[in-house]
């Protein structure tokens, strides 16, 4: 491997851009210097300011976009090669400040604040080169060019005390030494892949981390701030000010194997600042001079006249319709497209029934006949309507008709429970038993399975457990888990039917109202033709409001025609405004047809895949069926296809750490993806990861089979059949 032969260089080339940035620091102090000196001579020449016109007591609440600059020595190393030194470093971030200003004098002021202000900063080496990255299509090691980034994160809070000088109603300059306490900075270190197409071959990304940790620090730091500022008035007593801000460190924040770490920050930022009420001052009473008596005119009678009343305004009402794109994205005057999707769902067994605490009842959830002479007409193509959980509510019927159909598969029914909750650590382990007898009942009298080929045991808590210490976790170790000799009897379920998509798949409808009286109505009408496609009347009393209209939700559209929608508000006193307008229809053009009768009707195909089940809070994949699922997966990959592969997380737990282990999920899964496709002999097509995290919930979380769904990746195949 050809080492990091680049650290003279390195160091030129931060050496060089530490010297920029200090001439664009020189260059902005320059900047305020001039201004200081400027008020300075124009106050000069204007008189002084009279006593109405000096500053009073003030309090200013603002945030700041500050530009960091820092310098310190770090050396960054890939096992024991020297691999560059990070010598300067940079980043923006957001500041908060409180300053309280008391005034001496008419045009001076004592400043004391509290600070916090973000330091981050991050350094990045000179490229250099590299020979463990792979292209996935080959598999051969190539040299490229790769280089190290080290994101310091590092927070400091404190307060200052200095001086203010007003040369000018609204101009402010100040000057303040500030005392920092800078808790424990962290870091992480990672290297990146410059050259586009090649991934490391430990991990198949083109990014990896290197080192993360803590950075200690000094703890306190010291600092000179300058500010200039203009305020523009508000109210009598409130003012937005516009201002600057320099912040010099004057020590350093920490010391990097020896080295200090200082930063520097140019500043931008608005504030609100509060003028307190200035005391009355008694004011010599000025002669009143009474004129002398007019004659008296001649009396007339009085003519009654009557104010009249204020008119009050008319009702207005002003609507704006955009398009919503998946990310949240706002369209202009958007033009909707329609496609007919054949949507083949493919969705996972879970092989578990769920039970309440301290019951062995089947929960009302799970459909369940009553007699065996229902269910000659149970079907799994009547379950198109029916997502992953749904499906999983049949689950004892599917079980049952598959047993029938495979008359040699036997299977095994454990029954367990949770040793937590209140109900079922009272029974001990008789419910466990209990809830495995009563599915064993459910198939021998439903559906005539015998005895002999359904086994029943149970046990504590189950062999993969969730967290029994919280409500969440004993609802899922109250179960019966399903297994069996016979691969066919837990099999994912195919369904398949026709979707409408939309691009812009949303609308967005703005509208203000504008009225002296409230609101009595609020109703939108969507129309194609002389279809209503969508009506919603509801009574609001905000005059902002927002409408959304998924396009495809209820009734679907049924050809290219323009669609159109009014708006209608009413208040109080009858009055009412009305608004409408148009949304355009794009008209689907089709030349080409390869696909088969059945799909004739489809602009696209989409393969979902519901299926990589994960554990409790981890990435590691449940045993069950995996690799059939791979197999059917990687069968399905063709390279005409758009594949996106989503990872899930169920609702408990972190934000943050849930969002993180649905990346790691997703990875797993194209992990997995593609070593059974080199073992295939195919080449690995392009992939598109997606961490959602516990953000787009896929099943109802407030049920047990609902949450171990959502520990999932979803893998869509997408195809243009014309």
């Amino acid at each position: 491997m050809k080492s990091c032969t680049t650290n003279g260089g390195t160091r030129n080339t931060q050496t060089r851009g530490l010297v920029v940035r200090q001439l664009r620091a020189l260059y902005a102090a320059s900047i305020v210097l001039y201004l200081v000196s400027a008020t300075a001579v124009a106050q000069l020449h204007q008189p002084t300011a009279s006593n109405d016109e000096a500053i009073r007591p003030s309090l200013l609440l603002g945030g700041t976009y500050s530009s960091n600059f820092t310098r310190t020595s770090i050396d960054a190393y890939s096992g024991d090669i020297l691999c560059g030194v990070f010598t300067s470093g940079n980043g923006g971030h957001f500041s908060l400040r409180a300053q309280y200003e008391s005034p001496f004098g008419s045009a001076f002021g004592l400043l004391v604040g509290l600070s916090f202000r973000n330091l981050s900063s991050r350094y990045t080496t000179a490229p250099f080169n590299n020979e463990r990255a792979l292209y996935p299509t080959t598999g051969s090691p190539v040299t490229i060019n790769r280089e190290r980034i080290y994101d310091v994160s590092m927070n400091a809070i404190g307060p200052s005390i200095g001086a203010s000088w007003h040369p000018l109603s609204r101009v402010s300059l100040g000057a303040s030494m500030a005392l920092y306490a800078v808790p424990n900075a962290s870091y992480v270190q990672s290297e990146h892949l410059i050259t586009g197409g090649v991934v490391y071959t430990d991990n198949l990304l083109s990014t990896r981390p290197v080192a993360n940790g803590l950075l200690p620090t000094n703890h306190i730091a010291s600092a000179l701030e300058l500010q200039a500022g203009y305020d523009l008035p508000v109210s009598s007593r409130m003012a937005a000010r516009a201002y600057a801000e320099g912040v010099i460190g004057l020590t350093s924040l920490a010391n990097v194997a020896g080295a200090p770490y200082r930063a520097y920050s140019v500043n931008g930022g608005v504030a609100l600042v509060y003028t307190f009420p200035s005391e009355n001052v008694e004011r010599p009473v000025e002669p009143i001079i009474i004129p002398p008596p007019a004659p008296e005119p001649k009396a007339t009678p009085p003519v009654a006249t009557a104010t009249p009343a204020p008119r009050p305004k008319p009702l207005r009402l002003e609507v704006r319709a955009v398009g919503l794109t998946d990310h949240d994205e706002e369209v202009s005057q958007p033009v909707v497209a329609i496609e007919n999707v054949l949507v083949t769902d493919v969705s996972p067994m879970l092989g578990y029934v769920f039970f309440d605490d301290g019951s062995s009842n089947i929960p009302h959830r799970y459909h369940c006949y009553e007699r065996a002479s229902s269910t000659s007409s149970f079907s799994t193509k009547q379950f198109y309507s029916l997502n992953a959980e749904g499906i999983n509510h049949e689950l004892l019927n599917i079980i049952g008709k598959r047993l029938q159909d495979h008359p040699k598969a036997t299977i095994t029914l454990t029954g367990t429970r949770s040793i937590h909750s209140p109900l079922d650590s009272a029974t001990s382990d008789t419910i466990a038993f209990a809830r495995a007898q009563r599915v064993a009942e459910y198939l021998q009298s439903v559906w005539q399975i015998a005895p002999q080929r359904i086994r029943t045991r149970s046990r504590a808590l189950p062999e993969l457990s969730s967290d029994d210490n919280n409500e969440s976790g004993q609802a899922e170790n109250r179960r019966v888990e399903i297994t069996s000799n016979s691969r066919e009897i837990l099999e994912p379920v195919e369904t398949r039917k026709f979707e409408q998509t939309a691009t812009p798949p949303r609308i967005m409808f703005h509208q203000d109202i504008y009225t002296s009286h409230g609101i009595a109505s609020n109703k939108i009408i969507i129309r194609q033709g002389d279809r209503v496609l969508q009506t919603r009347d509801q009574l609001s009393g905000d005059t902002r409001s927002e409408w959304l209209w998924n396009i495809t939700d209820g009734d679907a559209l049924k050809s290219s025609d323009s669609v159109s929608w009014t708006m209608v508000v009413t208040d109080s006193i009858g009055e009412t405004a009305e608004v409408s307008g148009i949304i355009r229809i794009k008209p689907q053009e089709h030349t080409t047809t390869t696909h088969a009768i059945d799909t004739s009707d489809a602009d696209k195909s989409l393969e979902r895949f519901h299926l990589l089940l994960f554990d409790y809070s981890s990435s590691s994949e449940l045993g069950q069926n995996s690799e059939s699922v791979l197999n059917r997966l990687a069968a399905s990959v063709t390279p005409d296809a758009e594949i996106t592969i989503t990872g899930h997380t169920d609702i408990t737990g972190d934000a943050a750490f849930n969002e993180k282990l649905s990346y790691q999920r997703a990875s797993r899964a194209a992990l997995l993806l593609g070593s059974k496709l080199r073992a295939m002999g195919r080449s690995i097509p392009s992939l598109q990861l997606e961490a959602r995290g516990s953000k787009d919930l896929l099943f109802d979380n407030s049920v047990a089979e609902g949450r171990m769904l959502s520990r999932t990746v979803r893998v869509s195949i997408e195809r243009n059949l014309k």
